[in-house]
């Protein structure tokens, strides 16, 4: 599906988004964040943001003096985002992740929640993060479903996202190579996929 269809898909779930998460949902995502390597005073990039629904529980880690960039190729998705937190230190920007428009080399940590599996480049998005990441900072793409279970809710989906999939370990692993990221590890188990790796 070109990335053209799959803007328009969610442009138009945008604004219904919000509904979809419950409290057990806050749960879930806090237990994920926990997982992440995030100091006071960091800079993350939330790679597809959506509703901004991570943003929260990124801030409480880096606290005021760190930086958040929302990023989201739907406008739809960013303006909801905006409506989660406001006056402080977060920026919302509206483009890919296969071309984002920031310097090499400035994130300490990227984050990627329930997006990858819908990325049609993902060699392209996987080179692209691990230019802006800092050496040694983390990334860290997540599902809260394992591989087979959110192939399974994307069928059952249908339309534009019905064949949306998260590729074999062995190219995971590649792609991130190649790109220049180390200490890659992968988990897929019931409720979580996290695919993490370190800045070369």
């Amino acid at each position: 599906m070109s990335d053209q269809s799959k803007r328009e898909f969610f442009d138009r779930e945008a604004f219904g988004w919000n509904h979809r998460y419950h409290q057990d949902d806050e749960l879930e995502l806090q237990r994920l964040v926990e997982r992440f390597e995030l100091k006071p005073g960091g800079w993350v990039l939330d790679v597809g943001t959506g509703n901004g629904i991570l943003i929260p529980h990124l801030w409480r880690k880096i606290e005021h003096k760190g930086k958040i960039v929302a990023l989201d190729f739907s406008w739809n998705m960013i303006r909801e985002a905006t409506k989660v937190e406001k006056g402080r230190n977060i920026c919302f920007v509206n483009a890919c992740v296969e071309n984002l428009p920031i310097k090499t080399q400035t994130f300490d940590c990227i984050t990627c929640l329930a997006i990858f599996a819908h990325v049609n480049d993902k060699r392209g998005a996987i080179n692209e993060m691990s230019r802006v990441l800092k050496k040694d900072g983390k990334l860290y793409i997540a599902h809260l479903l394992g591989k087979k279970e959110l192939a399974e809710h994307h069928r059952m989906a249908g339309g534009t996202v019905e064949h949306d999939t998260l590729p074999p370990d062995s190219e995971m692993i590649d792609m991130m190579r190649n790109s220049g990221l180390k200490d890659i590890r992968i988990i897929d188990q019931p409720n979580l996929y996290l695919a993490s790796a370190r800045g070369g």
